[in-house]
């Protein structure tokens, strides 16, 4: 089958949260089997260089008339193909991407990704493909274009979140109705805007979100985010599929970014080695007895770090030690920063994103908390399990999916407390500190979680169904 992937971001090229990770190593798996192509942007700082074939596609076709705006920028613009392993990357080379340093928060992006939507539609004519799998609102014009032009192709759109939906200012979007979208708007207004995501929700064959327990959640107010009721009425055509990792990619014996490499069977002294060298290379005086507790992510209010730090404000009397790594809500910051000055070295903070960094924490630390309000599958709980770190989570979404506590010790994989409330957080905090100091069972839960089979095997098979169903509804 030939699939055609559509995304803003794509590991290791442009990454700006786990859409990146997600699809990256979901199109590596299905390319061992499938025809995979993936389109992107191409903007100013990519984090790695492509290896461009010196093939180009063209963006539009040459029998449109270059009237509006949007039709010249697509006539200046081309797609390069690229290789990576045994997938096609085909990058947007447009004026209105070409300079940009980050992909997201630029102020003409509802202009912006409405053309490269419109250049991967023409892009999955070009190169004649099966079906076209988007993702999230930067893409969802592309599933609108692939069900209402002349010529239509069977589509697949994923909610990473649905938190995100590409809404916008109906003045800003009348763009739309002209050469070459042609698109009616009727389709695309929700609460007195142009939504992106809603419109594409009544438009593909397929929904799919990235885990079964967020598809449940997003089917009622308020995680709906106003759009539930569509959402059920196009319910038996929404399936949650949980996220997978590249178990090549995120492996302690293989990763060359972490201090020391080890497997299951010295994670204990790999992981010692590891926190050792953390402390170093930062310069934390701290004592290596204590456990770590390792947090990365975007500091928001979704990622609950709120209840982290009302939570820690209680319990400071525990022993752990807490090494803290990302960037966003300036208040969150501001907390974070005092008490890494305040805290007696209890709280370390690095503002920003380091994918080294993010290795190594996972590498040294103990435990790994994510303490978010939603979730709509999380990848960090996935790749502690890969590096022997016990997650601590929240109930909700992925999270909960893939984080076991039962009563029976020898199941459990994790810590799971309740979103939002920081003493069931304490309490949580409380058993994972039990357990550290019971050796022998912290050791072989670590290990059990090591055994852990997060790959793509199943969820790309589940994804193969759902091609050929959206398929066999445009037939």
């Amino acid at each position: 089958m030939k699939i055609l992937h559509t995304t803003a971001e794509f590991f290791p090229y442009i990454k700006a949260g786990g859409l990146s990770d997600m699809l990256s190593s979901l199109s590596n798996f299905q390319s061992g089997t499938d025809e995979i192509s993936v389109a992107l942007p191409l903007i100013k700082k990519m984090n790695q260089e492509p290896n461009f074939t010196g093939v180009d596609f063209p963006c539009i076709d040459e029998s449109v008339a270059y009237h509006s705006d949007a039709c010249k920028i697509l006539k200046n613009s081309r797609f390069r193909e690229a290789i990576d392993g045994s997938r096609k990357l085909f990058f947007f080379d447009s004026p209105i991407f070409r300079e940009l340093n980050g992909i997201y928060a630029n102020p003409d992006e509802h202009f912006n990704f409405a053309i490269f939507s419109y250049a991967c539609y023409h892009l999955a004519l070009e190169i004649d493909v099966d079906l076209v799998h988007s993702h999230d609102w930067h893409t969802a014009i592309v599933t609108i274009l692939c069900n209402s032009q002349p010529k239509k192709k069977p589509t697949c759109f994923t909610i990473h979140n649905l938190a995100y939906q590409g809404d916008h200012p109906v003045e800003m979007t009348r763009f739309l109705r002209i050469d070459p979208f042609y698109l009616d708007l009727k389709l695309f207004e929700h609460l007195s805007k142009i939504n992106y995501m809603k419109a594409a929700l009544h438009a593909a064959q397929e929904i799919t979100t990235v885990s079964r327990g967020y598809r449940d959640e997003i089917l009622k107010e308020p995680m709906g985010n106003f759009l539930s009721w569509l959402l059920r009425e196009r319910q038996d055509s929404l399936t949650g599929i949980l996220n997978g990792i590249n178990e090549e990619e995120w492996n302690p014996k293989l990763d060359k970014k972490i201090y020391q490499n080890y497997s299951i069977e010295d994670v204990e002294k790999g992981k010692l080695a590891n926190k050792l060298a953390l402390y170093q290379e930062y310069g934390l005086h701290v004592e290596l007895h204590r456990p770590l507790i390792g947090l990365i992510g975007r500091l928001t209010h979704q990622k609950g770090f709120d209840t982290f730090l009302n939570s820690f404000y209680q319990k400071w009397k525990l022993p752990f030690y807490y090494f803290i790594l990302g960037s966003g809500d300036k208040q969150i910051e501001g907390a974070f920063f005092h008490e890494s000055h305040h805290s007696n070295g209890r709280v370390f903070f690095y503002k920003g994103f380091d994918e080294t960094l993010a290795r190594k924490i996972e590498a040294a630390s103990d435990f790994f908390l994510m303490p978010s309000l939603f979730e709509p599958c999380g990848l960090n709980q996935m790749y502690s399990h890969a590096y022997g770190a016990i997650p601590i989570v929240s109930r909700v979404g992925g999270l909960k999916d893939s984080v076991t506590e039962t009563w029976d010790k020898k199941q459990n994989t994790g810590f799971i407390f309740e979103a939002g409330l920081e003493h069931s957080l304490d309490y949580a905090l409380d058993r994972a500190l039990t357990l550290y100091h019971d050796k022998e069972e912290f050791n072989q839960t670590r290990q059990r979680i090591m055994k852990l089979d997060w790959s793509w095997k199943k969820g790309s098979a589940e994804y193969l169904t759902l091609y050929k169903r959206a398929i066999g509804k445009l037939k």
